[in-house]
């Protein structure tokens, strides 16, 4: 054959077309006969879908036969011309025959295909760009080759390589859409099982804020409330007269009770004793400072049966005592006759003690009376049935004087 003129390296050549091979006799050995049998006759040429469904046979396990052929065909291509680049173009053609064939999915890279065909990206570029179009999908590698069965087993391939690749993708989204409903079930079971226990610790903390400001709070009151007993105190010692000191007019010294203490420290403490052993402990502490007026003339000491039923202050507020007396007002929250002679027996024999009890025309008004005056105090069920309940004073416990008094609105 003679040898076709050069062209340029860049202009592809169309290839012969693919020689069939001849397809060989085979033999059907005759029965009870060792001899070679008559060669059978070929078969029909088979249909276009027979082809394909041969091709497709020969994709899932290919043949010797198969493989030889498009290696002929590439072969051919190669002897058809002279020169490197008819070569170079067959290689490069024979490389993207064999990819594709591969079922591989993914596309082969300008590089790789120069790399593998000897030459340089450069010439790829320049000499056979018009195979780039091979290589990105936009052209049937099909045709590259000749011959009707090889074209249907690349286009069979392409098909196969299709599917897959739909399939490849669609397992992805199906994956993905998977994950974000795993995850989403996870979050809403985390959500469902967690939620109550969040909430929990944040109600802990908040509650065990407030107990801490509660605490704090409560000792700054008591703090307050010791300083100012220790005020009343001093001002008591500076309105008090000296021993031997005799009076020129009317003094009055008040002697009262820290009632808002005793009623905080039995909301904590929630103990009827505890009460009744800090009013005792105050009304000591009363007694030991009417004690140091015991070498005073004329001392008065005036006690307020204490009902809770009227204001210490505004009695002590409005009592007025003779002149050339001293009158200590003391506030005496006792209700029994041994309590509240325990308290007077205690006291200097030369001074004058009268007690003035309040009173009230009615229950309903002793009640009214006490819903008022109590505002903001929390006393124990105890003291108010105590109060209720409280011997009648009479000049037989010792007393100089024992006044009962009416109650007003507002007192």
């Amino acid at each position: 054959m003679s040898k076709p003129p050069l062209r340029e390296p860049g202009v592809m050549k169309e290839s012969p077309p693919l020689k069939k091979p001849r397809s060989s006799a085979v033999k059907k050995p005759e029965p009870n006969s060792s001899g070679p049998a008559a060669s059978r006759a070929q078969a029909k040429s088979p249909t276009l879908l027979e082809q394909a469904h041969d091709a497709y046979a020969q994709l899932r396990n290919p043949s010797a036969e198969s493989g030889a052929q498009i290696n002929a065909a590439l072969q051919n291509t190669e002897q058809e011309g002279q020169g490197s680049g008819v070569n170079t173009r067959a290689i490069l053609i024979r490389i993207l025959v064999d990819h594709h064939l591969d079922g591989n999915p993914y596309k082969l890279k300008l590089k790789d295909l120069a790399d593998r065909a000897g030459i340089s990206r450069q010439a790829l570029d320049r000499y056979y760009g018009d195979l780039k179009p091979y290589m990105t999908g936009r052209r049937n590698v099909a045709d590259l080759v000749e011959g009707k069965e090889n074209k249907v087993r690349i286009e069979s391939q392409t098909f196969v390589n299709e599917v897959q690749a739909n399939h490849a993708q669609q397992l992805e989204k199906l994956k993905s859409q998977h994950k974000q409903a795993l995850q989403k079930a996870l979050d809403s079971h985390i959500t469902s099982l967690m939620n109550n226990d969040i909430l929990m610790l944040e109600s802990t903390k908040i509650r065990t804020s407030l107990e801490r400001q509660s605490l704090h709070n409560a000792d700054l009151l008591k703090q307050n409330q010791l300083l100012n007993l220790k005020l009343a105190g001093t001002l008591d010692t500076t309105q008090a007269i000296a021993p031997g000191h005799q009076a020129t007019k009317s003094d009055k010294v008040v002697f009262d009770l820290d009632m808002e203490l005793l009623c905080s420290e039995y909301q904590r403490s929630k103990s009827i004793d505890a009460f009744e052993e800090s009013k005792n402990a105050q009304l000591r502490k009363v007694r030991d400072k009417l004690n140091t007026y015991a070498d005073s003339a004329n001392v008065h000491v005036i006690l307020f049966a204490d009902r809770y039923i009227s204001r210490f202050k505004t009695f002590a507020d409005r009592y007025v005592g003779p002149r050339e007396e001293t009158s200590l007002i003391v506030r005496l929250p006792l209700f029994s006759r041994s309590e509240t002679k325990n308290f007077t027996d205690a006291l200097p024999r030369r001074f004058k003690v009268s007690i003035h009890v309040p009173h009230t025309a009615s229950e309903s008004e002793k009640k009214a009376h006490r819903v008022f005056m109590l505002q903001g105090l929390l006393l124990p069920a105890e003291e108010v049935r105590g109060a209720d309940t409280a011997d009648a004073p009479n000049i037989n416990w010792g007393f100089d004087e024992v006044t009962f008094f009416k109650v007003h609105q507002g007192e």
